[in-house]
Formats: C-alpha cells, sequence, structure tokens
C-alpha cells in the first residue's frame, strides 16, 4: 500500500501570524478596571505630595518667608525687637544709597569677585584638561588632592591662615625671614591690597576643586572624533584647545564663570576669620556690611541692612539673569559644529 506523499511547502505566513497573535493574547495580563487603575493613579499623586510637603515646609519657612520678611523690615527703622511701627518708607534705601561706607563694600566685593574668577577658573581649566588626559596617572588621587580643601570649613580655613600668616611668629614670616627676604615681622592684613590679596589667593586654595570638577564635566562632553579628524588634520594641542574644546564648552563655561562671579559675592567667612574689615574699613565685603550694621552696635539697625541686603540681592540678579544673552550666543556657536 503506497502512502500518500507528504507536502514540504512551508505554512502559510497568514496563519503563522494569527497563530502568535493569539498566543500574545493569551499570555498578556488582564488590564486592571477603569475604577482600580484611578485609584492607583490616586494613590501615586498621594505619594508625590507626601515627598513634597516638607521640601515645601522648608522652602516657605527658610526661603520664602524671610524674603518677605526682609522686604517688609526694609521700609521700617526697626531695632529687631518690638513692634514694626516706625515707617520710613524709602529711608532706608535712599541712606544706604548715600552710605560711602556701602559703596565702598560693593567696590571691594567686586575685586575680590574678579579677581577669584580671573584666577581660579583658568587654573582649574588648566588643571581639568591634565586632569582629563588618557596618559596621567593616579586621576582619583589628584582629585581628592585638589578637592579635600572644600570640605574644609570656612572658618577653620581662615583661622588657620591666620596662624599661618601672624606676623610675629607665622610660619610664612619664618620661611621668608629664613630665606632673607624680610626681617620677619610682614604682616599682610596691614596693607589693603595685600590683605585683598590674600583673601582672594586663600578663597582660590579652598575652592580650586569645585571649578576643576565642573571644567571635567563640560570636557567630557566634547566629542573624542573631532580631536582624531583635527589631528589627522595635523592641528597641534593648542589649535585643538582653541578651535575645538573652547567654542565647543563655551555654554557651560558661561554657566561656571557666573557661578564662579555670584559665588564670589557671597564672600563672607574668610573677612570675618582673617581681617575683620580691615585695616580699618579697607576690606569690607557687602556681606561683612550687612552683618555689622544689623549686629555690630546696638541698637541693631535691621531695617536698614535688610535695604542694603535687597540692592545688593537685584545687583546680583541683574548678574546672572544676564548669563542667559551669552548662553544662548554659545548654544549657536556648538549648532554650527554640528554637535
Amino acid at each position: 500500500m503506497a502512502l500518500a506523499p507528504t507536502s514540504s511547502r512551508p505554512p502559510d505566513a497568514a496563519s503563522t501570524s494569527v497563530r502568535l497573535r493569539s498566543r500574545a493574547r493569551r499570555r498578556r495580563p488582564a488590564l486592571p478596571p477603569e475604577g482600580n487603575r484611578e485609584r492607583a493613579k490616586g494613590r501615586d499623586r498621594l505619594w508625590v505630595a507626601a515627598f513634597l510637603v516638607p521640601f515645601l515646609v522648608l522652602y516657605l519657612g527658610f526661603t520664602l518667608w524671610p524674603l518677605i520678611a526682609t522686604v517688609s523690615y526694609s521700609f521700617f527703622d526697626w531695632s529687631g525687637t518690638g513692634p514694626l511701627n516706625n515707617f520710613v518708607g524709602g529711608g532706608n534705601y535712599s541712606r544706604v544709597l548715600g552710605d560711602p561706607l556701602f559703596w565702598q563694600a560693593v567696590v571691594n566685593t567686586l575685586l575680590f569677585a574678579l579677581g577669584t574668577t580671573l584666577i581660579k577658573l583658568p587654573l582649574s581649566l588648566l588643571a581639568a584638561l591634565v586632569m582629563t588626559r588618557k596618559w596621567l596617572r593616579a586621576k582619583k588621587a589628584l582629585r581628592t588632592v585638589f578637592f579635600a580643601p572644600l570640605i574644609i570649613p570656612v572658618a577653620m580655613a581662615g583661622l588657620v591662615f591666620t596662624y599661618l600668616l601672624n606676623p610675629s611668629n607665622g610660619a610664612l614670616n619664618s620661611a621668608l625671614h629664613s630665606l632673607g627676604l624680610t626681617d620677619g615681622t610682614t604682616d599682610v592684613f596691614a596693607n589693603r591690597w595685600t590683605a585683598m590679596l590674600a583673601l582672594i589667593l586663600i578663597s582660590v586654595w579652598q575652592v580650586f576643586g569645585q571649578y576643576m570638577i565642573y571644567w571635567m564635566a563640560a570636557l567630557q562632553n566634547v566629542p573624542d572624533e573631532l580631536y582624531e579628524a583635527a589631528a589627522l588634520d595635523g592641528a597641534g594641542e593648542w589649535q585643538k584647545l582653541t578651535r575645538i574644546t573652547l567654542p565647543l564648552i563655551r555654554p557651560v563655561a558661561v554657566v561656571i564663570v557666573m557661578l564662579a562671579l555670584v559665588n564670589a559675592m557671597h564672600v563672607f567667612g574668610l573677612v570675618v576669620t582673617l581681617t575683620g574689615g580691615g585695616p580699618s574699613t579697607s576690606t569690607y565685603v557687602v556681606s561683612y556690611f550687612i552683618y555689622k550694621q544689623a549686629f555690630g552696635s546696638m541698637p541693631f539697625a535691621y531695617g536698614y541692612a535688610s535695604a542694603a541686603a535687597l540692592l545688593f540681592s537685584v545687583m546680583a540678579f541683574l548678574l546672572v539673569t544676564s548669563q542667559g544673552l551669552f548662553v544662548r550666543r554659545a548654544q549657536k556657536l556648538r549648532k554650527e559644529y554640528g554637535v
């Protein structure tokens, strides 16, 4: 008896697709009812609100309310105690604008901010360029060395350098005297410019690692293909830096520069521990001026200090908002490189 020949034709594609879809439907878990989904969304919203409440409470208590209170105090001649019953309107603002010590503090603050920025940003960029090289060894140890001063409290750093720069028995004077460069009694805080220079250099030493990390993060966003293409064209390291690296990191560089300026404008701890605003009032900065007005003498001048704080905040705000224009221009240049 002859067997019927079996067909070697492959199964039809349409029937295979139908079988696969039916299996997928059988394996697919059933969707929850509409009511269950709504309850799940409601629980998610409840958890989101629960996690946001602590932040909102802290924001309202330590940011928004102090800001509103500062604005209110600036319109009163208030000593910090008792009711707000001596309304002076814009009198505090006119007094601040006519106070030469306030403008001296503003100039000193700008000098400090510009000085630290002009020193720490190029040096930290150079360190970041070296730290991102593949041939460099012990990168983690070097990063720790550069970043370690940042974890030292500002007040402690100021006290340490007060002892190091002491005119009678400080380590710096002893070293200079042993080298025959001075008589061993040099007081860097006796002169306005040397005191300001000391404040700038100590600040640069402390925050150097922070800005090096910023630059390293910016440099890691530059594609390696551009460097390889430039190397094939015969470009040197300087040409790679000026034609590729700097133009591409310019949007981030603008933000870093603004951060450096704004952070430097809030200098306070170093001035308190190192110079106390001296010699005389030659190293007063705005933060120290506000502190002295609010707490330096009795009766406290809370209203006057609040007006000074608000005026300085407006200056800082105008400086920060100007970065948007520079960022947009830098982004256009970056797009020209196709990145």
